[in-house]
């Protein structure tokens, strides 16, 4: 009885042993996957592939010159003192390594280096600008590299039984003239370093003279070596993760932007159709009954210019992805000023009466021509008078002007007020030099709270926003915006403020010149 109740007790322990070693295995295995895939890298985007082969081809064409020019300087300097002063040579290497001869073959390795290394850095020169080379940076720049890391002079030393340390500021500067692709620059370290503690060793070439002046193999040295090596690859890492998150970022939003002008998109678009069908439908007033209404063409007209408009607005935000990169696009034709604030200010009609605004129009429809893009000027116009009403209280008068400024007048950075006259802000520029052709000069002014001087200083800059505008919706990129496109048209944008007497924001666009090339530009 008694042998029989062990012998169960050791069946079972025997049974459940290999579970708990099989489950202790799968903890391990999930373990290690879990390790494994933390130590995986994303694949990269290709965008940001791109980037960082074009940043590698320029910063790599800037390095062969400026490595040209002081290697030259330096081999200059070595070939004189290895030609003109080779017996003061002699007698300090007699003195210090016990060996004059070195010598004689140092100076002859010192004349074949140069050669070589400006052989190498003259032929990467022409080799990057054909195809192969455009194509293969990676190559050059491994050449590039070991031109400078004291890789060759290794190779050519050696044949001379004089052994050369790395001089591991090479490896700093390298990394901060061309801080990409940090694998790069752990094989561009690894070949001097490997020479240096592998060939060196194998073939006992560690010492230099018959004293112990010379040693190659140093503590400190060997600190400094890992020191530099790890700061300098940490360095390049760090960057292009960096970027590497930036060009994600960018992605995500822009996916983010297509998704929404998507779903934005959509009823607009039926809005659109319902409108068009409404103008192709004949009107017959005998048929209208009570449950319909009788709109007037000219409306539905407009409701169709409004909703075409927005969907320009929705397609913009995609285009805005791209305005840090590339800048505003514009499409500019002649056109006339007055038909563009109109339309502004009818989809704005509703936020006039809710606000009970006292407008002034006085933009003439006598003014001349302008070459414009009109919905990126359609922008210009919402974004400062939507400010106006955001910013100021109630019953505030908004004045809209323009005007001509000539030839003979003068064109500063800053404006100074002429004179005031029922609202109207005359401005002069003031600068010495002469305007190169007429502009038109637009004015957006309200008698509101007015702007503290500072803050007009860097109302157009990204993100600005003023103290009261921290209660409010929005990202501050309304006059940002207007900037970048009056810019791109090629005027300027101001304001001219102080607190209590209101804000007047002008800007300037081209007049159009029959003789002048109109299409899209940035």
């Amino acid at each position: 009885m008694r042998w029989s109740v062990r012998s169960g007790i050791r069946s079972c322990q025997s049974s459940s042993l290999p579970s708990a070693v099989q489950s202790a295995r799968h903890w391990l295995d999930r373990q290690i996957r879990d390790w494994l895939s933390r130590g995986k890298s994303h694949p990269d985007s290709t965008d940001y592939l791109i980037w960082r082969q074009q940043f590698l081809q320029k910063r790599l064409h800037l390095g062969l010159w400026l490595a040209l020019f002081w290697v030259s300087l330096n081999a200059i300097y070595t070939t004189y003192s290895v030609l003109f002063n080779l017996e003061r040579l002699r007698s300090d290497l007699l003195k210090f390594l016990g060996d004059a001869s070195i010598a004689d073959r140092y100076r002859d390795a010192t004349l074949l280096i140069n050669t070589s290394i400006l052989l190498s850095l003259i032929v990467c020169l022409i080799v990057r600008r054909t195809r192969w080379g455009s194509q293969h940076p990676e190559v050059l720049f491994l050449i590039f590299a070991c031109s400078l890391n004291q890789f060759i002079e290794q190779i050519i030393s050696t044949f001379f039984h004089i052994p050369v340390l790395p001089d591991t500021r090479l490896f700093l500067a390298i990394a901060v003239l061309i801080p990409v692709h940090w694998r790069l620059h752990l094989i561009s370290q690894a070949l001097p370093l490997g020479y240096y503690g592998i060939i060196y060793p194998l073939i006992g070439l560690t010492t230099l003279g018959t004293t112990n002046t010379f040693n190659l193999y140093s503590v400190g040295t060997l600190i400094e070596i890992g020191w530099v090596c790890s700061v300098s690859n940490l360095a390049v890492y760090l960057y292009e993760r960096l970027k590497r998150s930036e060009f994600e970022a960018r992605r995500q939003l822009q996916v983010f932007l297509h998704s929404i002008s998507h779903d934005l998109r959509t009823p607009v678009l039926g809005t659109s159709i319902v409108l068009k069908s409404l103008l192709k439908k004949p009107i017959d007033l005998n048929q209208i009954n009570a449950d319909e209404i009788a709109v007037k063409r000219s409306i539905v007209e407009r409701l169709l210019q409004g909703s075409d408009r927005q969907l320009t607005l929705i397609n913009s935000l995609i285009e805005s992805h791209a305005t840090e990169i590339q800048g505003i696009v514009l499409h500019c034709e002649p056109l006339h000023l007055k038909p563009v604030v109109d339309s502004v200010l009818f989809d704005l009609q509703d936020r006039f009466s809710e606000k009970q605004i006292q407008l002034q129009h006085r933009i003439s429809d006598h003014l001349p021509i302008i070459n414009a893009d009109a919905d990126q000027l359609w922008r210009v116009f919402s974004n400062l008078i939507e400010n106006a009403l955001k910013h100021n209280p109630h019953e505030i008068e908004l004045t809209l002007d323009a005007t001509v400024l000539g030839i003979g007048s003068n064109s500063n950075i800053g404006w100074r007020a002429a004179e005031w006259n029922s609202y109207r802000l005359r401005a002069i520029p003031t600068t010495k030099q002469k305007m190169k052709e007429p502009m038109l000069f637009c004015l957006v002014q309200d008698n509101g709270i007015g702007i503290e001087p500072e803050q007009c200083q860097r109302l157009f800059e990204l993100y600005a926003r003023g103290f009261r505008a921290r209660y409010m919706p929005g990202l501050g990129l309304g006059l940002y915006l207007c900037k970048q496109i009056i810019a791109a048209h090629g005027g300027e944008i101001g304001v001219f403020s102080a607190p209590g007497e209101g804000a007047t924001f002008w800007f300037t666009l081209p007049i159009y010149c029959p003789g002048s090339q109109v299409g899209s530009g940035t």
